[in-house]
């Protein structure tokens, strides 16, 4: 049980980031302005968490004495991805614009 609540957490640290843009853009309707920027988070976060797995691995592949040390490489940019998606969630207002437009009544 605890090792499933490790992956769990280790896997919501990782991607976790990368569900803000799809749940603003597809699940709220909301496109433009702090929609854009979370999109870019998005596309940011892939590709540098792509990089990381692959810089990690190459440091294991040539057996660079630092490559223990990189391994924190890919949950550091996981952690940056959540708190610039929230930054950008919060600070823009764009939650109470998706809060306000859910209480419509159909």
């Amino acid at each position: 049980m605890r090792e499933a609540f490790d992956i769990f957490t280790i896997l919501l640290l990782l991607f976790g980031g990368l569900a803000f843009w799809p749940l603003v853009r597809f699940g709220a309707g909301v496109a433009g302005g702090a929609s854009d920027l979370l999109k870019w988070q998005f596309y940011t976060h892939i590709m540098l968490l792509s990089a990381s797995f692959v810089l990690v691995q190459y440091f294991y592949v040539i057996e660079h004495p630092d490559r223990i040390n990189m391994q924190i490489l890919p949950y550091a940019i996981g952690g940056l991805s959540w708190a610039s998606g929230l930054l950008i969630l919060f600070g823009s207002g764009l939650w109470r614009r998706i809060g306000r437009d859910s209480e419509k009544p159909d």
